[in-house]
């Protein structure tokens, strides 16, 4: 049986986490530019992930989690059986993470002072914004030598690297660290205590008609599960994993 995992924010700093990760994930998987499209789709990626770093910087708050996880797991290195090799390198990573980021430039600085970014980001709110009259340099790009299309890409993606290895670490630590258990939302809705919670993560069967949608605070979230159509969802069971 498939299912569906869902996770939602319960503060504004993990949910900026959370959109970088999706952007740099959308950059991935568009990176190559082996299809139409692509390109715009990562360009749309990059202004966003600039457009939020602007917002915020989460250097220092990415430092401070992550300097948290290697208290986390020194207390693991007393426990009988665990693989110490592994986790000291997993510490290590951590301790260099956590060391480089708040002396790092502000992130993004240099993708701000790009000038073929500058120019689409100038026009990308226009709708049909992109077209080759409108951002003359994005036209003459597009139809470089993929070589050279890629080795500016590597650079711009080079300016965001301690971010993703931060965040991508971080977030596996927290994803693995949240034992899945078993609830029931009786006719649909549930609530719970939220102290401490960074988010929290839903597993439901794909197969069950209704999606989840969250509310909630620092102190207490609920969840309303919605039918897909008309019908009453009822009691519904699921599997809850709160982040801390």
């Amino acid at each position: 049986m498939s299912s569906l995992v869902y996770e939602f924010p319960l503060n504004e700093k993990c949910r900026n986490y959370l959109r970088l990760n999706e952007l740099q994930q959308q950059i991935r998987l568009c990176r190559e530019l082996s299809a139409p499209g692509q390109a715009t789709a990562l360009f749309k990626a990059l202004l966003d992930i600039m457009e939020l770093l602007e917002r915020c910087d989460v250097r220092s708050d990415l430092a401070k989690d992550l300097e948290a996880q290697r208290g986390r797991l020194a207390a693991w290195s007393q426990v009988p059986g665990v693989d110490a090799t592994a986790l000291a390198q997993l510490q290590g990573q951590l301790e260099q993470l956590a060391q480089q980021l708040p002396r790092a430039a502000r992130l993004g600085q240099q993708l701000r002072e790009d000038k073929l970014l500058a120019a689409v980001r100038s026009r990308f709110a226009i709708p049909g914004g992109l077209c080759p009259f409108d951002v003359p340099q994005l036209h003459y790009w597009l139809n470089l030598p993929v070589v050279r299309q890629q080795q500016d890409i590597d650079g711009w993606l080079a300016q965001l690297q301690l971010l993703q290895q931060g965040l991508e670490l971080l977030l596996t630590l927290w994803r693995e660290a949240g034992q899945f258990r078993p609830q029931q939302a009786v006719g649909g809705f549930f609530q719970d205590g939220a102290e401490f919670t960074e988010m929290i993560r839903l597993r439901l069967p794909a197969e069950l008609a209704v999606y989840p949608v969250v509310s909630g605070s620092k102190y207490r979230f609920t969840i309303r599960f919605m039918p897909v159509g008309n019908h009453d969802p009822g009691n519904v069971d699921f599997e809850l994993a709160n982040i801390k």
